[in-house]
């Protein structure tokens, strides 16, 4: 596979937000050209996949600006420096959507598009929640709603679900025995 590998030359920054960074990296290609990629830098974020024990999820409703619409997502954000990662997972649960998790635990991590951006994303599975009152960061504008899963999964079939780290999540929550070990759901039920 090493006959794939593009040799960085250089890299060039472009732009420092609060939060992204863009640069401009100069490759060799397994061919011998030089080419130009563009790559958003960006710290990572953790997603959390929230389940009530009556197998509702737990969603928050926001606006994004990228894309000009309210979108309902599972509740996610950025590590804090020098945060935890299951720390931050508990943290964004508890300030965007007011639950905290009795059980909560990393599923795995993924890029979320490699092909221009180094973020990875780490999901969480939140389980036995509490329900406590939100506090969402002072220029964060959200509403927590509760879907069964049945419906979400329908959701996403006809396009009302279209983030991919919530449609990953309710994948996941489709396989929540599964992922704990104790294989109750069986494909196609």
């Amino acid at each position: 596979m090493k006959h794939l590998i593009e040799k960085h030359i250089k890299s060039e920054s472009i732009y420092k937000g609060h939060l992204l960074g863009v640069r401009k990296d100069t490759v060799k290609t397994p061919g011998g050209r030089e080419a130009v990629r563009d790559v958003v830098e960006h710290p990572g974020a953790v997603a959390i996949v929230a389940i009530t024990d009556d197998q509702e999820l737990v969603f928050v409703r926001q606006f994004r600006q990228p894309v000009g619409e309210i979108v309902l997502e599972i509740p996610a954000g950025v590590p804090k420096k020098g945060e935890a990662w299951l720390d931050a997972a508990k943290r964004e649960l508890k300030e965007e959507t007011g639950y905290r998790a009795g059980k909560i635990r990393k599923i795995f991590q993924a890029y979320t598009t490699p092909g221009y951006s180094n973020e990875v994303l780490e999901y969480y599975l939140a389980e036995d929640l509490v329900q406590l009152k939100p506090h969402p960061d002072e220029d964060e504008y959200v509403e927590v709603d509760l879907i069964d899963l049945e419906t979400c999964v329908d959701m996403v079939k006809n396009g009302k679900i279209n983030d991919n780290k919530t449609i990953i999540g309710i994948m996941i929550a489709t396989m929540a025995d599964e992922v704990r070990g104790n294989p109750r759901l069986k494909s196609g039920e």
